[in-house]
């Protein structure tokens, strides 16, 4: 199992721009083979700050991710809404 935290910030006053941009992958991203888990938080007392969590079945559905359409319109929009470069954590289960 995979499981992934990626974390993204908006440039200030980009905040809605960048929330439209990550919920459109949410629904195609689900539907995907092999994605167990696929949500969106915002951050309560910061609304710069976006986190996902992922969870995909093996690293074949999680490589198949990165290369479906949907990824790679997120990753060619982000780009000129982001504070810095997103961070990805990757978790065992214990």
């Amino acid at each position: 199992m995979i499981h992934l935290t990626a974390t993204f910030h908006a440039q200030p006053g980009k905040e809605q721009e960048l929330k439209a941009v990550l919920t459109r992958v949410l629904e195609p991203t689900r539907n995907e083979e092999g994605c167990v888990r696929y949500q969106l938080f915002q951050d309560k007392d910061n609304a710069c700050h976006f986190v996902f969590q992922e969870q995909f079945k093996d690293q074949q559905a999680f490589d198949l991710h990165g290369k479906t359409e949907h990824f790679s319109l997120l990753i060619s929009q982000i780009d000129n809404l982001l504070e810095c470069e997103p961070k990805l954590a990757f978790f065992n289960e214990l």
